[in-house]
């Protein structure tokens, strides 16, 4: 499912990456772009009818609308995908495939990396690329899972998720925007079954400055709905809890507000940390952090010797641009479309 609002641009790119790679994938694509971007995007989608499944629907401004075009979906699993992102289409079907042999389990993903470019807008070239924050899920309760999860939350939607759990996390007292909505959807994905990430590159996100952001911390905190959003999160993640590991209710509701907490005061020290950088993008770097960096640009192949070998990390903003490893082939088409080399139908 493809959300998108007047950045023609940045979606025609994604479809004609996946026209060009010839994804069985359909696709549901939820606008809701002014009359005219609207038409560009209809017109479009027209064109590439003999090579890609789009289901295309107009809907008004609103954080719903993939909750709206919800149950226009006839397949067993969906991925939630952004109009300026990419999914690796083999790596879906793989995904879908582990899904469909472990019941257990509620949603499946590869490895992800950010990118960023050096001119706005949809095509240039690379000015950075940074690991994209994935990871297994696994414990066997559905009260351990969101403990687990709240400590480094991530977008699960992103990943390939089961389409009965999503249709039902829009449940709830008052309907749930921003940053509860997408945080509704991840942890209710979480606590219904466990998470695997497979061994594949699955999700590629484009950083730029025409994103669509949800409020800040302070105006998130501060907003005068805040309790009612709380309370309906809590009613909705408790809920399924309590179902899951079949405890009281007002158990699961403790296991909410614990993990909860762990949530917020990371939220918040990331947050302004973040604030930090952007007051003062010219600090000074540690001596460390300098001679790291300078150490890497002047021998290369000392960074990528220490990754390959001694660090116990997934460095896929290595790995995707190394002709030897395994997730090249899967990110080189990316590359290619987002550099505007291999623009496919126009």
């Amino acid at each position: 499912m493809i959300s998108t609002m007047n950045r023609p641009d940045f979606l025609i790119r994604t479809l004609n990456y996946y026209a060009k790679m010839r994804s069985e994938h359909p696709i549901y694509l939820s606008d809701s772009s002014s009359p005219e971007n609207a038409e560009i995007i209809k017109t479009f989608t027209e064109n590439l009818k003999n090579k890609l499944k789009i289901n295309y629907h107009w809907f008004p401004p609103g954080f719903d609308n993939l909750e709206k075009i919800l149950p226009h979906v006839k397949e067993g699993y969906v991925v939630v995908n952004g109009d300026d992102d990419y999914e690796v289409p083999a790596s879906l079907t793989k995904c879908a495939e582990f899904l469909e042999d472990n019941p257990d389990y509620a949603s499946a993903g590869g490895y992800g990396v950010t990118f960023r470019l050096k001119t706005s807008g949809p095509y240039g070239e690379i000015s950075r690329l940074a690991n994209y924050p994935r990871y297994s899920i696994e414990a066997e309760t559905a009260s351990q899972r969101m403990l687990d999860f709240m400590k480094n939350c991530f977008t699960i939607t992103f990943a390939v998720n089961r389409v009965d759990h999503m249709r039902k996390i829009s449940v709830g007292p008052i309907p749930m925007i921003g940053t509860w909505n997408e945080l509704s959807e991840s942890c209710y994905c979480a606590v219904s079954g466990k998470s695997r990430i497979i061994d594949c590159l699955g999700f590629v996100r484009h950083i730029h400055d025409r994103q669509y952001y949800a409020n800040t911390m302070v105006d998130w905190l501060t907003a005068k709905d805040f309790y009612n959003s709380y309370a309906s999160f809590r009613e909705l993640v408790a809920g399924k809890i309590a179902d899951m590991d079949n405890i009281p209710l007002d158990r699961a509701e403790l296991v909410v507000r614990d993990a909860f907490w762990e949530y917020l005061q990371i939220y918040m020290a990331n947050s302004q940390r973040d604030q930090k950088k952007e007051n003062n993008p010219h600090k000074k770097r540690t001596i460390l952090k300098t001679l790291r960096l300078k150490t890497g640009l002047a021998f290369p192949i000392l960074k990528t010797v220490y990754h390959r070998h001694f660090s116990d990390k997934k460095q896929m903003h290595y790995e995707v641009l190394d002709p030897r490893s395994p997730y090249y082939k899967d990110f080189k088409p990316v590359q290619d479309s987002f550099t505007g080399k291999d623009i496919y139908s126009k």
